[in-house]
């Protein structure tokens, strides 16, 4: 058969230590005579992680009680007619279990958002939101609200 070309694939693994010449090695195994010899290759020494977003990373890591917002885009992203709506319903439940004065500010907060998501100010909406804090956040998953929680963890992460 002549004019048979054939591919040769040879995978050499070394440890981290070995100081083998690997194109000295490559020659060797594959004898090159008019061909030619084509070396790819990477080098790793370690562990390598590829991640965009992640509580932990890596042997022996560890993590708890992690929330991760991802969110994406510019103003005009979130439904507003959907979060003014969620944002009332959210202010209601804020209103039945605030307790303290901290709470009362945050009651306000929300209905400052509503209104400004109502007039189609996200950015308003979002500034507001930011100023109502972590509690506000833990009712809006409670109760559900899941426009008015990515919003709210979205204005608290500063986006």
């Amino acid at each position: 058969m002549t004019g048979d070309k054939r591919t040769r694939i040879i995978i050499v693994e070394l440890s981290e230590n070995d100081t083998t010449d690997l194109p000295s090695l490559l020659r060797e195994l594959v004898q090159v005579s008019s061909e030619s010899l084509l070396v790819k290759g990477e080098i790793h020494m370690g562990d390598t992680y590829n991640v965009e977003q992640a509580g932990a990373v890596g042997p022996h890591s560890k993590a708890t009680k992690n929330t991760f917002v991802k969110h994406q885009g510019d103003p005009g992203t979130f439904d507003l007619a959907t979060l003014a709506t969620q944002l009332a319903t959210l202010r209601a439940a804020l209103k039945s279990e605030a307790v303290d004065p901290e709470h009362d500010a945050a009651v306000g907060a929300v209905a400052q958002a509503e209104v400004s998501a109502k007039n189609g100010d996200e950015e308003g909406a979002l500034a507001h939101l930011r100023a109502a804090g972590k509690w506000t956040l833990d009712i809006a998953r409670k109760i559900g609200t899941e426009i008015a929680a990515l919003a709210i963890a979205h204005a608290i992460a500063g986006g």
